[in-house]
């Protein structure tokens, strides 16, 4: 519980830091004359800036713990890399994306659920390709020490 308690507290922190940051870029990128923590479709759910940002805070947060607590089932050493990497998948899918809806990221509509679907598939395999090599390293490295 003390693991679980820590990895929320951590992946609040990094999601806030994160969220604040990326908001800051668009922000820049969009040469906007005030700070604006989200797209104009969220910002308009309310009836200050200082409201906007006090929920996107709240929803970096929630979305930092889902990627923080998920985390720990890359410490299932019993379990294969695929399967880690599914799991992963799947609790940080069905965590990430109606926060990210929430945060006015993309509509809710067949189209941009499709598109951010296929996004984070083409990512999680990427994430496999690099763990499996990585791992195939490691035991290489290994299996030579064993051999000296």
């Amino acid at each position: 519980m003390k693991k679980i308690v820590h990895y929320l507290t951590q992946g609040a922190t990094i999601g806030i830091a994160v969220g604040f940051l990326i908001s800051l870029v668009f922000s820049f990128i969009y040469q906007s004359k005030d700070y604006a923590p989200s797209a104009p479709i969220f910002m308009a759910h309310f009836s200050s800036s200082t409201i906007a940002t006090a929920v996107s805070g709240l929803l970096w947060a929630l979305i930092g713990c889902v990627f923080g607590v998920s985390s720990l089932v890359f410490e299932q050493d019993q379990w294969s890399i695929t399967k880690q990497t599914v799991v992963h998948f799947l609790i940080t899918y069905i965590g990430f994306t109606p926060l990210a809806i929430l945060c006015g990221w993309f509509p809710l509509n067949f189209f941009w659920l499709l598109f951010f679907t296929i996004t984070f598939i083409i990512i999680y395999v990427i994430i496999w390709a690099i763990s499996m090599i990585s791992a195939r390293r490691e035991i290489q490295a290994f299996n030579a020490k064993l051999h000296e």
